[in-house]
């Protein structure tokens, strides 16, 4: 059976009731039926038949954010992901798409690449750039984190204390830059507990981004990096931070179990001197689309973060994507922008210290909308809190 076939049949399993209509983000936003869940089903179809050929198809297929909200509402089971991953590969990349995802997944990696990172934010250049770049540059520049490191991990951290297991830290692309603080957070609470911490140097990308852009071939290369990377280190679990990358990783054939870092906190055993300290402070605790319809564990950092005394959450739970989506907030910026600014309306900003979410593009965005709302909120990962929380 061909690619057509596979993706005629999985198609066919849509009876097409609009149930998913309310759940998808952008059929909320522009009430257009081409961004349904079911437009874009009937729009692969005609694809696929040969029936369709048209730019205007692959405009609504490229605006879907693959959050995958409609799947998990889907009555009749419709492997969505599979339709839409499908049908991108028939499409050829554009020469600017290409050159996106390899700096994005390949630079971090790059000693250079963080060092130019740093200087450009600690330098004079960045506001010359600002106003020679235009307005594209300008938003791009918005959506960079406020901190980020030049330094290098140690490829092995030791335990704080007699040993209860050795696990590897899956650090990804954009997160060596975006996620550096959380990174390091998790590093110090794992040690603590007497983890041993392994961050192979040969570990790279998850590959989602090149998987959900119609690119399996780079993502079953980047998978197959990583199974070797992590494959011969004696570990007992595989751990990932960013939940997109964990819904790309747990696709993927590792020897040992590949877990959520919340998900992993709150089932491992605490040393009698790990004690969470009190803070006084109120959070708002967003969970991603990946965490809650490919991971199912939306629940994980909100029992996590609730074993700190005194700490106040409020879930944002009308949050129904962000738009940040990987690349999305790239190649799709109206769109993006649009749903950023919906999202940060369903924030109590003036309530928060903290908002925290589980993703790196989520908390790139979210970051981006609160500076420009001028509140001194910061947005961390969860396991930054429990960082702060054990040490204080």
């Amino acid at each position: 059976m061909n690619l057509n076939e596979k993706l005629l049949k999985e198609a066919d399993r849509c009876v097409k009731c609009g149930i998913c209509l309310p759940h998808c983000p952008t059929y909320n936003m522009t009430r257009d039926e081409g961004d349904s869940p079911r437009g874009r089903i009937s729009l692969i179809q005609g694809i696929a038949s040969g029936a369709l050929d048209s730019s205007q198809a692959y405009r609504h297929l490229d605006r879907c954010l693959g959050c995958l909200a409609c799947q998990a509402a889907c009555p009749s089971g419709v492997d969505y992901s599979q339709l839409i991953d499908g049908i991108r590969t028939t499409r050829q990349k554009s020469r600017k798409q290409r050159i996106t995802h390899h700096l994005i997944t390949h630079l971090p990696y790059r000693n250079w690449g963080r060092m130019a990172f740093w200087l450009y934010r600690h330098s004079g250049i960045r506001p010359l750039l600002r106003t020679l770049g235009g307005e594209r540059f300008r938003r791009l520049d918005d959506l960079l984190p406020d901190q980020a490191s030049p330094g290098k991990w140690k490829q092995h951290y030791p335990a704080g204390k007699p040993g209860q297991g050795r696990v590897g830290l899956f650090t990804g692309c954009a997160g060596r830059i975006s996620d550096r603080p959380a990174l390091d957070a998790a590093i110090a609470v794992l040690t603590r507990l007497g983890y041993e911490v392994i961050i192979p140097g040969n570990q790279g990308c998850c590959g989602a981004m090149h998987q959900h852009s119609g690119d399996p071939v780079t993502a079953d290369a980047m998978a197959l990096n990583n199974q070797q990377a992590f494959g011969d280190k004696g570990l007992d679990a595989l751990i990932y931070l960013a939940s997109g990358c964990g819904s790309q990783l747990i696709k993927q054939p590792f020897p040992i179990p590949v877990l959520e870092i919340s998900q992993f906190l709150n089932r491992c055993h605490w040393p009698n001197d790990a004690v969470l300290h009190p803070m006084d402070c109120t959070v708002g605790l967003h969970a991603p689309c990946t965490l809650k319809h490919q991971l199912k564990l939306a629940d994980e950092p909100e029992n996590l973060l609730l074993r700190i005394p005194g700490i106040r959450l409020t879930c944002l739970d009308r949050i129904e994507c962000c738009g940040a989506a990987g690349s999305y907030l790239l190649e799709q910026p109206m769109m993006a922008d649009a749903l950023g600014e919906q999202a940060i309306q369903q924030v109590p900003l003036q309530e928060l210290q903290f908002l925290a979410t589980s993703n790196s593009g989520c908390a790139l965005q979210l970051a981006s909308k609160i500076r420009k709302s001028g509140h001194a909120i910061r947005t961390v990962h969860p396991i930054e809190l429990i960082n702060t929380s054990l040490n204080s």
